[in-house]
């Protein structure tokens, strides 16, 4: 029985077909991602959060760190899932998320995490998909957390980069927010497209998803949360 993508975020399993790429990729360097966080454990909730955000690095060295000793435990990535969660729940107790929000940016977040973790991890290949672009959200989510974390460093945020970084991240929570069952007609429509128009698959960044309030919302916080704002 196929496992929806919000149930896969409720266990974070590594075997849903949901988030597996659509080809094999081999494992990717970690000079990409965010320096890495200090090892103390900050005081705010959201400094807490702010540092899962910056532990995407950290997930990739220890995963290629147990790929040499012949393991595939996602331990880190699993508590990293788990430490995002509880922040996000003292936020909605304290009336700074709605749980919507919440449960959306738990979402995306767990995506990141697992696109990294599967990246890294020493397994031949994903399992091939027709259509899937959840690991593309995923690397985009990365991307842009790496690119406000770098803005935040200067003294002062270029607009252009923020103005790229927020449409990026909207359009990403906008997938996010698209329940299963849009996601499916979305993927139907598509290979009907391909199949009557004879066209490649459409970008990522061409697929025409809503920004619901709750998705703009989420991407907003994010972008606060990693430039410190």
């Amino acid at each position: 029985m196929p496992v929806s993508r919000r149930d896969f975020m409720k266990v974070f399993g590594i075997s849903v077909a949901s988030l597996l790429l659509t080809r094999c990729r081999f494992p990717i360097g970690v000079t990409c991602y965010a320096p890495l966080p200090p090892t103390a454990l900050p005081d705010s909730t959201r400094d807490r959060l702010r540092l899962c955000w910056l532990s995407f690095n950290e997930l990739a060295q220890k995963t290629i760190e147990e790929a040499k000793q012949g393991s595939t435990e996602n331990t880190f990535s699993q508590q990293l899932v788990a430490d995002h969660r509880a922040a996000l729940d003292e936020l909605v107790a304290s009336g700074e998320l709605t749980p919507s929000m919440a449960d959306l940016i738990q979402e995306a977040y767990a995506a990141a995490v697992y696109h990294v973790w599967r990246s890294n991890a020493p397994i031949t290949c994903y399992a091939p998909m027709l259509v899937d672009y959840a690991p593309t959200g995923a690397a985009i989510l990365i991307q842009q957390a790496s690119i406000l974390n770098e803005e935040a460093a200067d003294s002062v945020i270029d607009p252009e980069t923020l103005a790229k970084a927020q449409a990026a991240l909207e359009h990403d929570m906008a997938y996010y927010a698209t329940s299963d069952s849009e996601l499916q007609s979305l993927y139907d429509q598509i290979l009907q497209d391909i199949q009557t128009s004879n066209q490649p698959f459409p970008a990522f960044e061409e697929l025409h998803l809503e920004l619901t309030p709750d998705a703009q919302a989420a991407a907003q916080f994010i972008i606060d949360l990693l430039t410190g704002k």
